[in-house]
């Protein structure tokens, strides 16, 4: 069989139309699955959080900073915290807190000297340690100032609060640790 530039176009043409509505056909699919669910304990919400000082991001990953722990952290606040050696997400126990209240329980102090900037999911807003955050709210601070350095960091940012919420079914089960978002597993206090 000879294939003519006729037929190549026409089967050219057929194939792009099945594969364009497979495409939108898995586009709707993926929209309609990614819907978020509603946290089954709202007095346990999670937010994702970075800060960077200088270009370096901090790190609060230290046993130091993790209530649950075998060692008595008696300064974490007991409603307010970070789990398991994850120093991304804030574990937050009883709604209506300040950011100030868990950064004072880390001992992280704010340099006045410096120029701090702050970003709630993504949009700059007036730095305010008193803060509430929301279930699922990306809370980035930094002392960077350029354009390109801040764009750099923010890029950074986690987006896994929903799991520990579990409101994002489609990122899956929240890793193992001593407490999530649920009623029927109890959080144990520091």
């Amino acid at each position: 069989m000879m294939l003519t530039y006729g037929k190549f176009f026409k089967m050219m043409n057929s194939l792009m139309k099945r594969f364009s509505l497979l495409f939108c056909l898995s586009i709707l699919f993926f929209a309609c699955e990614r819907q978020y669910t509603e946290n089954p304990d709202p007095n346990h919400t999670h937010a994702d959080f970075a800060v960077w000082v200088d270009g370096e991001k901090v790190d609060f990953s230290g046993k130091e900073h993790m209530s649950g722990l075998e060692d008595d952290h008696d300064h974490l606040h007991p409603y307010l915290h970070l789990h398991d050696h994850i120093d991304r997400i804030i574990h937050q126990h009883k709604p209506g807190l300040i950011l100030r209240d868990f950064f004072d329980s880390l001992d992280f102090t704010f340099q006045r000297d410096r120029e701090w900037r702050m970003f709630v999911n993504g949009e700059e807003m007036e730095f305010d340690l008193d803060y509430v955050f929301e279930d699922m709210d990306q809370i980035f601070l930094t002392t960077s100032s350029a354009s390109a350095q801040v764009l750099y960091e923010l890029e950074q940012m986690t987006d896994d609060a929903c799991r520990y919420s579990q409101t994002c079914l489609w990122k899956g089960k929240p890793p193992a640790e001593n407490c999530i978002a649920d009623p029927a597993v109890p959080c144990v206090a520091p």
